[in-house]
């Protein structure tokens, strides 16, 4: 079962055996009785209530029923199906070992993907209702209901995911199944994402340097779209999206389908666009900080029994409204007493602002093998990133100025590609082998300002990974290896003339990993993991320098002294331990314990604000140094009645700097977070205009963040903002218009007190309140032209 920010309970079939007490559990595992292979996604039907489960990625099905004798139909596309007899006095476990059936399926072709490797990390996925409670907001605001994920915050527009303390160039997001490449470097630089075009989006919390790269030191981000359609006709939906607080209006709509006659043929199209005016905080309008955004997608896949072709395009066009930096802000505002800029609402888009375009080409293939050879899958991609900053305060040249440019205009080109071998399992054993290869060209347009070097980035690796499930154990361990070729250049003036300084740089990094899984039952399974990998240090870190978004930085090689040496790769050593309860008719949830040592960790910290023809900025510098990251994320549901559950969820991270033996600067607050779910039950075909009704109340507290750093040199401006909780609340359910007409509406209110407070992570908390109440209605629409929908 999947884990998400609200656990899924499994619901008994309304027709089951009657009985005062029905959490006697039915479970067991599905393999192949010639290889002893299990068989995820095989079904288990009780043929006496018609409940159906699909096997998880270790073959295990589950049950809950009450006391009585059942018969269990069990079926693998391939095998022969069985049916059993049993009888549940107590919990039983059944195994079903299936025979191969040579099947000739007519009339039909099933297109699909195979199921994920089982993780040894601790996994968390937002699907279904879940994903849906979050349609309008930006992905780095979606995650937020994922226990152990913060963000970075630059306004209200602007987040940026961080996972347990590590964000940046150190979580790796993956768009579609490519590595996205573009400005995300930038802590004000959110996703280039559309969350719209996702069907699931799943955090792989803690290091994952082996399978995804040496960015992915804190974990991994999978933007996950569904698999083309598999059937004739042709579907689609509509999502609607409003917001009381910024007068927010969202409109995604998707339409797919395969040609009759024509099966191996199928096809997506995907568009976007929301648009919102001021957001407000509960006592002002925050000024430029509207917001613009079209996005469209597009896949044509081919696909036949042996080999298939999928061609993707997206782009992402965003103008995000950026609060200016107030000219009266200076370092002795303790109290953060700097009067907000006046502003009233309005939908125009005002300096200063960011202007961002991203476009993705993908084409993915595979071809499987004959014997063992298993399946090859080859993707090559390739990315164009735009990115242009608008200052407050147009060029005083009148010519320059009408002609409207951003004042920082970057230019990114990465073509990417990815060669991954997975051979047929053997027995308990199965793997994958992979090649990787980057190249990556970094400008900006002459004239504009400068910030960061012009740069080339070429890299490759290769890794292995294998996997070894011998009965209830699943054991994993894997070895990468990448080599990286940076070269810079950037502007110098320290000999008193212009000059170009080139610099290149080369690093050949290794990743190490290793993990265990145990079921202890149907309904806990155990997963430790350990890694050590090495990152190197990107562009940024090295030569940055200049203002951008309000903030002055400078990167490390700027000012160190002739002669020493420059930024040397972080390694990082990882440890987490988790358990999960799943399947279980009350209680569910999960427990995470993680500790992350990274020597020569990089990191910024505040020095004196810079004062230029522009103003007084807040600014920082790269440093680098010994630290230590360490932590726990719980997250709980328990089911009190038949219609109400009960959840929570928490996260606490020290992060400690061990060269300095002090606390290092925005780590995230210790949070807390529960709430009280109602659903309705009634039978799933009751003739009823309202279904699948639920309304849910819920609080989250977060604490003043006191671990900070005590050393003068390494302070904030400004001491961390009180702690906060707000109040939120959600309604909904499925309204039927019509007999083919379902209308899924969801009504969402967050800060209903309308609480004035300020996030120790928002970048912009020296002069800036969080947003006020905010109540947004979601509306979704399936929709199916000529075909009967499910």
């Amino acid at each position: 079962m999947v884990m998400t920010g609200l656990l899924a309970l499994p619901v008994r079939a309304q027709d089951a055996p009657i009985s005062n007490i029905c959490t006697l559990a039915l479970a067991g595992r599905v393999a192949d009785h010639e290889s002893g292979v299990v068989l995820p996604g095989a079904t288990a039907r009780l043929v006496e209530t018609g409940e159906v489960s699909a096997a998880d990625p270790y073959g295990n099905y589950h049950f809950h029923v009450c006391a009585g004798i059942y018969h269990l139909e069990v079926s693998f596309v391939g095998f022969r199906s069985e049916t059993a007899e049993v009888r549940v006095t107590s919990s039983v476990v059944r195994n079903f070992q299936l025979h191969p059936d040579a099947v000739q399926l007519q009339g039909a072709v099933v297109r699909g993907h195979a199921p994920p490797p089982p993780a040894t990390q601790a996994t968390a996925t937002l699907t279904g209702a879940d994903l849906a409670a979050t349609r309008g907001q930006t992905l780095g605001e979606a995650l937020l209901k994922v226990s152990g994920v913060s963000a970075i915050q630059t306004g209200p527009n602007v987040f940026k995911p961080m996972i347990h303390g590590l964000h940046s160039n150190r979580v790796a997001l993956l768009n579609n199944g490519v590595r996205q490449e573009g400005q995300q470097w930038g802590q004000d630089h959110g996703p280039e994402i559309d969350p719209f075009v996702a069907s699931q989006l799943t955090v792989v919390k803690g290091a994952a340097g082996v399978r995804y790269g040496a960015d992915a030191i804190g974990g991994v981000v999978l933007v996950q779209p569904a698999a083309l359609p598999d059937s004739a006709g042709t579907t689609g939906e509509v999502h609607a999206v409003g917001a009381s607080n910024n007068g927010l209006g969202a409109l995604s709509a998707t339409v797919q389908g395969s040609p009759a006659g024509l099966s191996s043929l199928a096809w997506r199209a995907q568009g976007t666009v929301r648009r919102a005016g001021l957001s407000r905080t509960p006592d002002y309008w925050i000024s430029s900080s509207g917001l613009a955004e079209y996005n469209y997608s597009a896949a044509v896949g081919w696909q036949r029994e042996r080999w298939g072709v999928e061609a993707f395009v997206s782009q992402y066009n965003a103008q995000l409204g950026l609060y200016p930096v107030p000219e009266n802000w200076n370092v002795t505002a303790r109290q953060g007493t700097v009067a907000p800029l006046p502003a009233t609402f309005s939908y125009a888009l005002d300096r200063p602002y960011q202007q961002i375009q991203h476009t993705l080409f993908k084409l993915n293939s595979f071809y499987k093998l004959n014997g063992w050879g298993g399946r090859l899958n080859l993707t090559l991609a390739q990315q164009a990133d735009r990115r242009g900053e608008y200052d407050k305060y147009r060029p005083r040249n009148d010519n320059v100025a009408q002609r409207n440019l951003p004042e920082l205009d970057y230019r990114n080109q990465t073509s990417t590609a990815d060669l991954r071998w997975e051979p047929h399992s053997h027995g308990d054993f199965s793997g994958e082998l992979g090649l990787s290869g980057t190249y990556q060209d970094n400008t900006y347009r002459p004239g504009s300002r400068y910030f960061i070097p012009y740069f080339t980035n070429a890299g490759g690796g290769a890794y292995a990974l294998g996997h070894w499930r011998p009965g209830l154990w699943l054991l994993e361990a894997g070895l990468r290896l990448d080599r990286r070729y940076l070269e810079t250049r950037r502007p110098s003036r320290a000999s008193g003339s212009f000059a170009v300084v080139r610099e290149s740089f080369a690093f050949t990094t290794p990743s190490l990993s290793a993990g265990v899984a145990r079921d202890l039952g149907p309904h806990v399974t155990l997963r430790a993991d350990a890694s050590l990998l090495q990152r190197p240090p990107a562009a940024n870190e090295r030569a940055s320098q200049g203002v951008h978004n309000g903030i002055y930085e400078e990167g490390y090689d700027i000012t160190r002294p002739p002669g020493t040496p420059g930024l040397g790769p972080e390694t990082a050593r990882s440890a987490a331990f988790s358990m999960s309860w799943h399947d279980h008719p009350r209680l569910n949830g999960e427990l995470t314990v993680y500790q992350t040592h990274i020597q020569n960790y990089i990191f910024q910290t505040p020095i004196p604000p810079v004062l230029d023809i522009r103003g007084l900025f807040p600014s920082y510098r790269y440093q680098q140094t010994d630290a230590r990251f360490h932590g726990l994320d719980l997250l709980v549901a328990y089911r009190v009645a038949r219609p109400l559950t009960l959840g929570a969820k928490a996260a606490t991270v020290v992060e400690r700097d061990l060269r300095r033996d002090d606390y290092l600067i925005l780590a995230p607050a210790d949070r807390l977070e529960g709430w009280l779910r109602y659903e309705a039950e009634g039978a799933r075909n009751a003739p009823r205009r309202v279904r699948g009704f639920y309304a849910q109340l819920g609080a989250q507290g977060v604490r003043r963040q006191t671990r900070v750093p005590l050393d003068n040199n390494e302070r904030d401006y400004l001491a961390p903002p009180p702690g906060y909780w707000l109040l939120g609340a959600e309604i909904g359910g499925t309204l039927q218009l019509g007999p083919r007409t379902p209308l899924e509406i969801s009504l969402t209110g967050t800060n209903l007190l309308d609480n004035t407070y300020r996030d120790y992570l928002n970048r912009y908390r020296y002069f800036l309140d969080e947003v006020g109440r905010n109540v947004t209605l979601r509306l979704r629409v399936p929709l199916a032209f000529g075909t009967s929908k499910n």
